[in-house]
């Protein structure tokens, strides 16, 4: 667990919703939808929000394991 809480903590945000970003860009637009572009940027938001928590998250999971570690 520990681990995947570092990985979380380390990770780019701008490179992982700029990903999102396309990935659904290109979804949404082999779905067909009317709005794909702010569909697209909508549902971005949603994630970099995810992503944002689950990193503040982690970051103090690891501060607190390296408090423990360093007793």
């Amino acid at each position: 667990m520990n681990d995947i809480m570092q990985y979380i903590s380390r990770m780019n945000l701008v490179l992982w919703v700029s990903g999102i970003f396309v990935a659904h860009l290109l979804l949404y637009m082999v779905l067909g939808t009317a709005n794909w572009a702010w569909t697209a940027l909508m549902a971005t938001v949603v994630w970099a929000i995810v992503l944002v928590v689950a990193r503040v998250a982690s970051r103090r999971w690891v501060e607190e394991h390296e408090k423990e570690k360093n007793r």
